[in-house]
């Protein structure tokens, strides 16, 4: 039974009319972007790697260090943990099997994996994409030294599903990591192949995505400026315990490598175009909420249409967005605390899709909302 309810969208109907629409609001050229990027990294104390990409022009810039005795400075190279954007490639795993004839959306998770609970066997695999699901957040110290000692998704599987469902399935949406691992024990019962050899197998290698790797090897230090009761401090290591990838999130990656996986998604090399449709069709909450989710990925079908996905945790933000449409990319890569990365992409967004950019940035910077007292990082 088909539970989640879809939107309906506007197609253009006349391509002369979409044209016209999309050439009155053509995002700006690479160069006139890249002042509002330097300004609004020093106003914003943004921390880490930002890549954008205009038609065939790219633009690329680090801040900052990777490291907290500022010593080591970022660069195009730095590899930075994604955090829940990494349920980016869960889901394309799935949508790679659907294409296969071995998976199907609608499906109930039962089909895949045995002695399941009645309540959760009725689950489909398009509710754990969705976050209708009922599960909820493995994450927890309760779970700290399962988390540690798995190698694979489905090491993960009793410790996703250990917590009663918080609402039935279909009925509302609430965001769950336990489902994504779910979905990762899926893929590697599908496959015959752990969650991180399926990745590299069929998305990292084809790809040529070298930088994108599940460890935390040579990476940027995940770094929080947030005490305990809410107050912003010196930066501080974040401890390691939650920082391990996982079908949740958390794989490490440098810009330059998410803007391959995009693009890959955007010129269907990686998904039939009616497979990835499928991934970024906006879907709203079936219990009434407002925010409108794919199956893992975060859309949004007003101008200018967006998909793609953020995560955030102490001392990791990211901020992934693909604007389909032109082709747009603006990535932004943090190893301090969220709303670092989103802050910017937010920035840049309605600079580029503005016609006066410089304006547009200006005006975004001067929201009291995006305000921030950490110290300006240098530009690399």
């Amino acid at each position: 039974m088909v539970r989640v309810r879809w939107l309906s969208l506007v197609i253009c109907s006349a391509v002369s009319v979409c044209d016209a629409t999309y050439a009155a609001t053509r995002p700006s050229e690479t160069g006139t972007i890249e002042s509002c990027v330097v300004q609004a990294a020093a106003q914003l104390g943004f921390n880490g790697n930002i890549y954008v990409r205009l038609g065939d022009g790219t633009l690329e810039k680090s801040f900052g260090t990777s490291d907290l005795t500022l010593k080591i400075p970022n660069t195009s190279q730095t590899r930075f943990n994604i955090a829940s954007a990494g349920k980016m490639f869960t889901a394309v795993g799935i949508g790679l099997l659907v294409e296969r004839h071995v998976m199907q959306f609608d499906a109930p998770i039962s089909r895949y994996l045995q002695d399941l609970k009645p309540d959760v066997a009725s689950i489909t695999v398009a509710e754990l994409l969705n976050h209708t699901s009922g599960l909820g957040n493995y994450f927890d110290p309760r779970n700290s030294a399962a988390i540690e000692a798995a190698h694979t998704a489905s090491d993960l599987l009793s410790v996703a599903l250990m917590e009663p469902l918080a609402f039935a399935p279909g009925s509302k949406r609430g965001y769950s990591n336990s489902g994504f691992v779910v979905l990762g024990a899926i893929i590697e019962k599908v496959s015959g192949l752990s969650y991180a050899e399926f990745v590299q197998k069929e998305i990292l290698g084809p790809l040529h995505m070298t930088h994108t790797q599940f460890d935390a090897t040579d990476t940027a230090v995940p770094m929080s400026r947030m005490s305990p009761e809410g107050m912003r401090k010196d930066a501080q290591a974040v401890p390691p315990v939650f920082l391990r990838s996982s079908p949740a999130g958390g794989i490490y990656s440098t810009a330059e490598d998410i803007a391959i996986f995009l693009s890959a998604l955007n010129d269907n090399r990686l998904l039939a175009p009616e497979t990835f449709s499928a991934l970024v069709m906006a879907r709203i909450d079936p219990g009434g909420g407002d925010k409108l989710y794919g199956y893992g990925f975060n859309v949004r079908p007003d101008f200018p249409r967006r998909v793609g996905h953020g995560g955030g945790a102490p001392g990791i933000n990211a901020e992934i967005a693909l604007y389909p449409d032109s082709k747009t990319q603006i990535i932004a890569l943090s190893n301090r605390d969220p709303p670092t990365a989103t802050r910017m992409v937010t920035v840049l967004e309605k600079a580029i899709f503005a016609p006066d950019p410089m304006s547009a940035c200006a005006k975004a910077l001067a929201d009291p909302a995006l305000r921030d007292p950490m110290p300006m990082p240098s530009a690399r």
